[in-house]
């Protein structure tokens, strides 16, 4: 058995029970570390949060409101996790769309194990020879941002590249009153409404500086809560941009 795999991870993303279970079966006797599948786009990005594994199989059809392509699309642009779709289509529409979340393989289902074992290692060397480049060394969520994540005290929220809401830690779903599952997808320039705290202004927190202190209002709340925002970049593996990470640091809180 080849050495290198045993230290390559796997995610499985498949929402027919039976499938998944094929496919951790055959990961396995590949010599893959497998870890428990998950049925959803969601699921997919509350484990890969985490547990970040090496390499993700995704299927297209998903339950929930976040697709396949959509999650594929996530995981690489923003966590710089390789995908390969597993699915059951094998139309010229569907292969079209899968291209727009560059993935690293597209296999049709049923798969054979030699097929998947290779695509899988292929798949891998190549996200390796691109996460050595000067755009793929920064791709993703960098280590003290994914350290931010996981604080318990921080209100983080977790944005695409089309300020879609896609991730809130428990802290800024008690902050912002929602669970993640009410704004997900959700705009979060027109969700995430501020305004200046003291004139009272609409203030947009994706045009702040860094270093810009300035508290504001989060317009729509029960009582009224005051946060000092801070925006970070977070590119792809390609050097375009992945999405955003935004910080809301409590500034005081009355009512």
């Amino acid at each position: 058995m080849d050495k290198r795999k045993k230290s390559d991870s796997v995610l499985i993303v498949e929402d027919d029970p039976i499938i998944a279970r094929v496919l951790e079966s055959i990961l396995r006797d590949c010599g893959y570390l497998v870890d428990e599948p998950v049925n959803s786009g969601e699921k997919a990005l509350n484990r890969v949060i985490s547990r970040r594994p090496d390499i993700v199989l995704m299927d297209i059809d998903l339950l929930g409101p976040v697709s396949g392509i959509d999650t594929a699309k996530i995981l690489l642009h923003l966590f710089n996790i390789p995908v390969i779709f597993v699915t059951g289509h094998d139309e010229e529409e569907i292969l079209y769309r899968a291209t727009e979340a560059d993935p690293f393989g597209f296999l049709v289902k049923p798969v054979h194990q030699n097929i998947l074992n290779s695509t899988i290692r292929i798949a891998i060397n190549l996200h390796q020879r691109i996460s050595g480049t000067t755009e793929g060394k920064t791709g993703g969520l960098q280590p003290d941002q994914r350290e931010m994540l996981s604080s318990a005290v921080r209100s983080m929220v977790l944005m695409d590249d089309q300020n879609r809401i896609i991730w809130m830690n428990n802290a800024a779903e008690f902050l912002l009153e929602f669970q993640t599952s009410d704004l997900l997808l959700s705009d979060g320039k027109s969700t995430l409404r501020m305004q200046d705290a003291e004139t009272g202004e609409p203030a947009d927190p994706f045009s702040l500086d860094l270093v810009d202190e300035r508290p504001l209002r989060i317009m729509g709340s029960r009582v009224e809560k005051r946060v000092i925002p801070r925006i970070f970049l977070i590119n792809d593996p390609f050097g375009d941009i992945g999405g955003y990470l935004l910080e809301l640091n409590p500034a005081g809180e009355t009512g």
